[in-house]
Formats: structure tokens, C-alpha cells, sequence
């Protein structure tokens, strides 16, 4: 059963798009459409927005686009993009951080650096967002996600809220085996008391060793096809 699209557009208005073509979603500006695309404002909104597709229709919720993949074919459903209101980076005590899943990777890692805290420094090598990152417990250079998490705040496609600590969370190398039906909000990470120009100089540092590695992968690549 799908929902009807003229009830959508007058309920949300401006933030559904019908037949809405995906392609400048994505970094690799490749893909086609989708029958419904929906930016939620608030949570408030989207939790209204849940309540009314439940069951309706098939939902996936679109990060960064760094790491998506997007076919040509229109997707038949609802794609949902987080707008700037989960954006937002905070202090919640001296060593713990609380950001938006639509925070950018980078971000956190300078809030971080500004507030003197180590340990999310590999996060300025890695593209994408906070929900992104969580997901597929993305890392490098011997840290990953799980290793600074406390807890996410989610929202399931039923429009329930819920907060999950990160010790209760499978977390596996570039996995995070978490449902597909749960939507992240927001999370809170533990650093510990560092100098930010210390912070500063060791992510100067990995960005380097970042920039060598993907000319050697170039390289590698340049390397097969010659053969190829």
C-alpha cells in the first residue's frame, strides 16, 4: 500500500520532492531518481513524517553521500536526507562530546582539537558523517568508531526514539551491525585532555600519511590497467 503523494506534498510542503534526481547527493554525481525525497527540519517533523509512510513505503536515509553508490533506476520509495538542525556539535562535560549525525567527520575532529581533546584525530582522514561513520564503523590508522563512542540516540522507521550505549553495540571491523530499520540522531563520544596544537600537529600528520597512501593506491591502479 503507498502512501498518497498529493497528501505528502501538502503536509510537508517545500521538504518533498517527487521524482527527485539523486545524482548531486552523492560525491560521485552518478544515479538516478527517487519517487520521494524528504529533508527533515526537525525531529519533530520527522517523526510525523515516519508515523505517516510507516509500512507505506521503503525508506533509506542518505548521509554524506561519500561512501553511497546510487543505480540508475528510480528508487521506489522514500529517500531522507537530515538537514542542517542535525548539525550541531556541543560540550556535554570536560571530555565528552555530543554531535549531530549530520555532523561532517572532519568537524568533530576540529571541536575536538578546539577543546582540547585527543583521540578523534584519525576522524580528519575519513569522508563523510557522524551517522555514516557509526554505521559502518568507519577508521584508520588503528582507530575506529567504537573506540570514542558512548552512546547513539536513534529513531526507528516506526518513529520511536531511543538511546543505545556503545557497549551493547556489535561493533565489527567496518560494521556496526545495527538495524537497517534504525535512523541515527545524534551521539556522544569520549576523548581525554590533550593540547590542541598537539591534536593539531598529529592530524597534520595522518593527513599526510592519508595523502601518500592514495597516491600509492594511484599508483597501483595505473599500475593494473597497463596491464589490463
Amino acid at each position: 500500500m503507498n502512501i498518497s503523494l498529493n497528501e505528502l506534498s501538502s503536509e510537508f510542503n517545500n521538504n518533498i520532492k517527487i521524482d527527485y534526481d539523486l545524482k548531486k547527493k552523492n560525491w560521485f554525481n552518478i544515479g538516478g531518481k527517487t519517487k520521494i525525497y524528504y529533508k527533515a527540519d526537525n525531529l519533530k517533523e520527522l517523526i510525523k513524517f515516519l508515523k505517516k509512510v510507516e509500512n507505506k513505503e521503503k525508506i533509506f536515509v542518505l548521509g554524506g553521500g561519500s561512501n553511497t553508490l546510487i543505480t540508475d533506476k528510480t528508487y521506489n520509495g522514500v529517500v531522507i536526507k537530515l538537514s542542517n538542525n542535525f548539525n550541531n556539535i556541543s560540550l556535554l562535560s570536560d571530555d565528552i562530546i555530543i554531535a549531530g549525525s549530520a555532523v561532517n567527520d572532519k568537524s568533530l575532529a576540529e571541536f575536538a582539537m578546539d577543546n582540547n581533546l585527543g583521540g578523534f584525530e584519525f576522524l580528519t582522514c575519513i569522508p563523510g558523517t557522524v551517522g555514516g561513520g557509526i554505521k559502518m564503523n568507519a577508521g584508520c590508522f588503528g582507530r575506529e568508531f567504537k573506540d570514542i563512542l558512548v552512546s547513539i540516540q536513534t529513531i526507528n522507521k516506526s518513529g520511536q526514539v531511543t538511546t543505545i550505549p556503545a557497549k551493547d553495540i556489535n561493533f565489527k571491523y567496518r560494521d556496526s551491525r545495527l538495524s537497517d530499520d534504525l535512523i541515527f540522531l545524534s551521539a556522544s563520544f569520549k576523548g581525554y585532555k590533550k593540547n590542541s596544537n598537539l591534536v593539531k600537529n598529529e592530524m597534520r600528520e595522518l593527513k599526510k600519511k592519508k595523502k601518500i597512501l592514495n597516491l600509492q593506491k594511484l599508483k597501483l591502479v595505473e599500475v593494473l590497467l597497463k596491464i589490463l
